[in-house]
This record gives C-alpha cells, structure tokens and sequence, in this order.
C-alpha cells in the first residue's frame, strides 16, 4: 500500500551544522512527517515534495515526485530517522527508523525521479 508523505528534499551539510538542511536535493530529516499528498506553493519553494512510500520485502521504499538523488545517484541519511507516528501506522506498523547510509536512487521503474529502498527496523 502506498502512503503519500510530505518530505523536504534538502539535506544537511557533511558535517552536519546547526543550519539545517541547506543542501540541494536529498531528504532531510524532519519531525513529524506528514501523511499528505498536498505541498503549498511556498512550501514547494522551500524543497518540500511528495513521497510515495511503503514497505518492500522488509525495507522502507519510496518512489519521489520530486528530485531527490544527488550528483552520485544517492540520497543520504545521516542519523537515524524515526519516520513517526502516523507514518509507521499508515504502514502498517507501531515504529518504523530509517538507518544512516548512502542509498541509491534506482530509475529503471521511475525515470524521472527514481526510487529507493531503505534499511529500517521496523516494529509491529
């Protein structure tokens, strides 16, 4: 089933600063997320698009609306991203965390803007 979450596709500067997701492209951590497939205007100018997201063979999958990989054909997750609350029970479960790692962006299903699939635990 495919959940549609607003995310900003920014990320943090390696190392990470106090300044936030300023980066162009990748995700950025942002608490809560939000199940919605709406995005303002301004909220479009800031970075913020919509996800696709659900749960493929035990790893968290999204399928961008919006440019996520960076130049590498990756997008990164620097911390541990507890998706929250509403996201996890969207999908099915009581917790769901996003691993750090460096993940590809795969475009054969999704040319313009690809997919990724995330190490995560998750909690029933």
């Amino acid at each position: 089933m495919n959940v549609p979450i607003k995310i900003k596709f920014k990320h943090h500067s390696v190392p990470p600063t106090k300044d936030g997701c300023t980066q162009p492209l990748g995700l950025c951590i942002l608490i809560p997320i939000k199940v919605t497939d709406k995005v303002t205007p301004e909220e479009y100018k800031e970075g913020f698009g919509i996800a696709q997201a659900d749960v493929v063979e035990g790893k968290f999958h999204l399928v961008y609306e919006r440019k996520a990989a960076l130049d590498d054909g990756t997008v990164p997750i620097q911390d541990y991203w507890d998706l929250g609350e509403e996201v996890a029970k969207a999908l099915g479960y009581k917790k769901v965390i996003v691993k750090p790692g460096q993940y590809k962006v795969i475009f054969s299903k999704y040319p313009e803007f690809g997919e990724s699939f995330f190490d995560a635990d998750l909690q029933k």
